[in-house]
Order: C-alpha cells, then structure tokens, then sequence
C-alpha cells in the first residue's frame, strides 16, 4: 500500500489493520467542493488506490487548517450508472480500533447521489445525528488517467469541531474506513478491502500527520506509475470500465 511508503521524522503509528495507514496533510490547494475535478485541486492530498484487482478507484485525504484542519476527502468510483441505492461510505474517528462503534467514530453515507446521513457510535450500534458538518457534491466527470472516461466523483468535508461529541477534534491517530457501492453490479469497493462498516477493528487509520505528503506521492506521480500496474490487474481480472 501507498501508506507503507511514508518516509520522514514523524512517527507511525500502527493500525489495526497493518499496511492500511495513510497520512494527514495540510491542504495547499484549495478544494472547491462542486464534485468536478479540478486541475491540481487535490494534487497536495495522500493517495490510495482502493482495490486495483476489481476497478480503477481510489480516494484522496488532507487537512484544511483553516477551519481546524478539516478532513477533506475525494473519492473517485469506477461507475457511470445512476442508481439509488449507489452509496459513498466513510467511517472515521477516535482510534478506538474495537469490535463495535464507539462514541468519537462517525459513520457518513450518502446514498442516491442525493440523501446524506451521519451517524455516531455509542458503543454498540450507529444512531442518526445532525448532518450539518459534512458538506458535499459529486457529479459525472473525468479524472485524471487511467480515469479519464466519465464516472462518479465525489467531494466530501467534514467540520470536526461540530459533527458527534467532536471526541476525534484532535491530531492523529484516526480509525478510517473508505467504501462505495455500486447499486448496477450489487458491488463494494472498501478500504480495506476486507473492511466492515460495523467492526472498527478491520479499518485502516490516519496514522501520521505533517506538513505535506512525500512528493513521490503527489497524484501526478502516482497516476503515472499506478496506472501500469492497476490496468495489468484489471486485464488479468477482466474487469472492464462500464459503459
């Protein structure tokens, strides 16, 4: 994974899910949050290629400090098909890698391309609070290659200061799970693959924190040297874009 590549003074700290870490950066280039790629909008975010043996996806993560270092999420799906069950799935917080939801973690779906919920764990379950502090769009668009055909994108941010007890309003560690589905093809594509919504303790984590990610990481560079590798898996996988 990208995350085992993180060089630098800052200390890693493990996961429960090891190889599944990724770093916060601080945001450099300002996000306009319309659900469309922008030219470098995201270059400054840590990438991660999702599950390249099923579809080119991946999601990109910083930190805007100007609003008390706001994650910041992009998340870029392999599916053109509009349905209403599709779903973007995020579950972040305290690094309370257990078995159940704990208070501190958030679950964010919006489900339709149109309805948002938030939840917050208390211990056992989810429970629906307010939704106030996740704003978000997606759209139809292209992205940068091998994702240059029109699919899903989307853009999500999260006020931390005022979403659930606001337990996580803090640096890193953070649990983390990424998740879309695809409604047409009854398809997940999670991080980590192998990843519940429910189990904290099968997430990955935000593990580290500085100023920006390694530049071998940039999207630019990571376009380039993933997109060998992720359309061998796709061939072998014969996994097709869909049209």
């Amino acid at each position: 994974m990208l995350g085992c590549l993180l060089v630098g003074n800052i200390a890693l700290v493990q996961s429960q899910v090891e190889g599944y870490e990724i770093m916060e950066a601080n945001q450099t280039n300002p996000v306009t949050l319309d659900g469309n790629w922008e030219p470098d909008e995201w270059d400054d975010s840590w990438i991660e290629w999702m599950d390249p043996e099923v579809s080119y996806t991946r999601f990109g993560f910083k930190a805007d400090s100007s609003i008390a270092y706001a994650p910041e999420f992009f998340l870029d799906f392999d599916d053109n098909t509009d349905d209403a069950a599709d779903l973007w799935q995020i579950c972040i917080g305290i690094a309370d890698w257990g078995v159940a939801p704990q208070e501190g973690q958030n679950k964010i779906e919006i489900e339709g391309h149109e309805t948002l919920t938030v939840y917050e764990g208390d211990g056992t379950a989810w429970v629906e609070i307010d939704n106030s502090a996740v704003t978000w769009a997606d759209s139809l668009t292209t992205s940068p290659a091998p994702m240059d055909y029109e699919h899903w994108f989307c853009e999500i941010i999260i006020d931390k200061t005022a979403i659930g007890s606001a337990a996580w309003n803090g640096p890193p560690p953070f649990a983390l799970r990424v998740a879309m589905y695809d409604a047409s093809d009854q398809s997940w594509v999670t991080w980590p693959p192998a990843s519940d919504p429910d189990v904290p303790e099968t997430w990955g984590g935000i593990t580290s924190f500085g100023g920006s990610v390694p530049e071998s990481l940039s999207l630019g560079v990571v376009a380039l040297l993933s997109s060998v590798a992720v359309a061998i898996a796709i061939y072998f996988a014969r996994k097709r874009p869909k049209v």
